[in-house]
């Protein structure tokens, strides 16, 4: 049985490898419209048109990923720049975690984010069966999509740990 750490350093290696050649993480073409899906947010429905007005990165992942665990941490450390640029962060859990056992979405980003989903700007949740076959059909454990205040996906991408810069220039629009 291949470990879990083999398997992650399978999808660092693999990932910009795949890209590199063509490889698209969506069916679709940027940019394209944001589809209205649904997360779980302590007990509430909560859809994707809630956040029209705002720049929104909706990262889906799961807390068993250890690159997912690098992007809290990651995230966290600019919280600033997130917070300044008025940028909204959709943390949220794979449906049924990509399939796999993991720790809730709330004790992951405490252990790796401290007090983060305290702020104003982070939202925590879990995937809705909807938004995982709108969103994440390969099921990819960590990927992300920005999205403009029109509701546009602007860029997909995984690994935000090692996309920092790319996100800040959704952010920033520059």
């Amino acid at each position: 049985m291949v470990s879990w750490r083999v398997a992650c350093l399978f999808f660092l290696v693999s990932m910009p490898i795949t890209m590199a050649w063509g490889f698209k993480m969506t069916e679709r073409d940027l940019p394209y419209p944001a589809a209205d899906a649904s997360f779980v947010s302590q007990g509430k429905e909560i859809t994707l048109t809630a956040y029209k007005g705002h720049k929104v990165m909706l990262w889906l992942f799961s807390t068993w990923c250890h690159t997912c665990a690098a992007g809290v941490k990651a995230l966290t450390a600019n919280q600033a720049i997130w917070e300044r640029n008025d940028l909204v962060i959709l943390a949220i859990k794979n449906h049924k975690n990509g399939g796999y056992p993991g720790p809730t979405i709330e004790a992951f980003v405490k252990r790796f984010g401290g007090d983060i989903a305290k702020t104003e700007n982070w939202m925590l949740g879990e995937a809705t069966q909807q938004m995982d076959m709108a969103y994440n059909r390969r099921k990819f454990p960590d990927i992300y999509f920005l999205i403009d205040e029109q509701g546009i996906v602007r860029q997909v991408g995984t690994a935000p740990a090692i996309a920092l810069d790319r996100i800040r220039q959704f952010s920033t629009g520059l």
